[in-house]
């Protein structure tokens, strides 16, 4: 029996899986003489508030009254009586709309495919698709809570992953763990890829698997930049055993590191490469060109932030974005939440923990930065630090 079929019948025998399959919004899948039943059920729960179940034989002869003539009567009459006849699991409705809406982005991705829509609406239709492809089956039994594993898996300093630079670590208590995800904001040309870098070689030297989509700078310049991170040389003296270097950083954890470019890229676009690449860590350099459709900048912000967190808890990453800091940061050592451009709710509240990288004339000439974690769930401690920028070597050091 089709979907929709299944679903009338579950309507049908329950008035909670008629609930159900309301609040899902699935009702696009009823078509002709099922849209026909299906509005006559919904008449039917709506004068008995009461009802558990519909009546087939008074359902038959409801939607019999809508055929033109005795014989597309008698046929009405007959579908309603055949679909209330079928075994209908009321229990398994969720799984029934699931189903269903999975059939209905399917069917709206092939029709957007078939009339050569645009790019951006056919990476919408088909992030939706995949979504719902990716979704676990419901109805499944959900096993108890494991309240040891939990304890092991989240509170146990030995599984917290290191990260750098070490004033960091240690404010963190040890580091972090799949699902955080942290935000850095600050001016530009203060230091934030500089700390991105950073902490994208420190996890790969520690055997992680780093995907660094950048969408601002050349990915190849950031690359020789990851290059002077791990070596610590600069740039100028990669020249001089290109062979040799390239060894030192691949012992160095360099072949941990994956850098793509997006330009400026969707979000769709940026799920398919954590899909295709399979990392420990994302970092996303920056927020503010992620492209959406979204009414305003700020929306845009909040939108990509949430997105970026999203992709952490599915995929069990730890997350780094980078995003601007206003004109309020402008040679301010200290930065608090406020200072963020454009955002002061949504990408704070996206956050585990927000970093700012202040910087004023005096810390620039010291080649000195002021690192503020302004919101901190996992240790829970609020401070700020000072920490060394080696900008030949992209490297933030305490």
């Amino acid at each position: 029996m089709s979907l929709p079929r299944q679903l009338l019948a579950a309507s049908i025998a329950s008035r909670p899986a008629f609930d159900a399959i309301l609040a899902a919004g699935e009702t696009q899948a009823f078509q002709g003489q099922l849209a026909t039943l299906w509005h006559e059920l919904v008449s039917w729960y709506e004068k008995d508030p009461s009802a558990e179940c519909a009546d087939a034989e008074t359902l038959a002869a409801l939607v019999s009254q809508h055929g033109q003539g005795p014989k597309k009567q008698r046929e009405l009459a007959e579908l309603v009586a055949d679909i209330a006849a079928t075994p209908a699991s009321a229990a398994n409705v969720a799984e029934l709309v699931r189903r269903a809406a999975l059939e209905r982005a399917g069917h709206a991705l092939a029709a957007k495919l078939v009339s050569r829509h645009e790019p951006d609406d056919l990476r919408a239709a088909l992030a939706d698709y995949q979504t719902l492809l990716d979704a676990p089956e419901a109805g499944a039994e959900e096993a108890e809570d494991d309240w040891r594993g939990l304890i092991q898996r989240r509170v146990d300093p030995a599984k917290k992953w290191r990260i750098s630079p070490k004033a960091l670590n240690e404010v963190l208590g040890g580091g972090v763990l799949p699902g955080h995800n942290l935000t850095i904001f600050a001016r530009p040309e203060v230091g934030k890829t500089a700390l991105g870098i950073t902490m994208a070689c420190g996890f790969a030297r520690r055997g992680r698997r780093v995907l660094y989509v950048c969408n601002e700078e050349s990915v190849d310049d950031l690359r020789v930049r990851a290059m002077t991170n791990l070596l610590k040389k600069p740039a100028a003296q990669l020249m001089d055993d290109p062979a040799g270097n390239e060894l030192a950083a691949i012992e160095k954890g360099a072949s941990n590191l994956f850098f793509r470019e997006l330009a400026p890229g969707t979000m769709p676009e940026l799920e398919r490469l954590v899909r295709t690449l399979r990392p420990n860590v994302l970092v996303v350099d920056q927020l503010r060109n992620l492209r959406a459709k979204t009414e305003s900048y700020t929306q845009l912000l909040d939108r990509a932030a949430q997105f970026v967190r999203a992709l952490g808890k599915r995929y069990e990453l730890v997350t780094i974005s980078l995003t601007q800091a206003g004109d309020s940061a402008r040679n301010k050592s200290v930065l608090d939440d406020g200072d963020i451009d454009s955002s002061n709710t949504g990408i704070p509240g996206a956050a585990d923990v927000l970093i700012g990288v202040g910087c004023n004339d005096g810390l620039r000439a010291a080649g000195q930065r002021v690192l503020s974690l302004c919101k901190n769930k996992v240790s829970s401690r609020h401070e700020h630090f000072t920490v060394y920028l080696d900008e030949p070597f992209s490297n933030v050091r305490s």
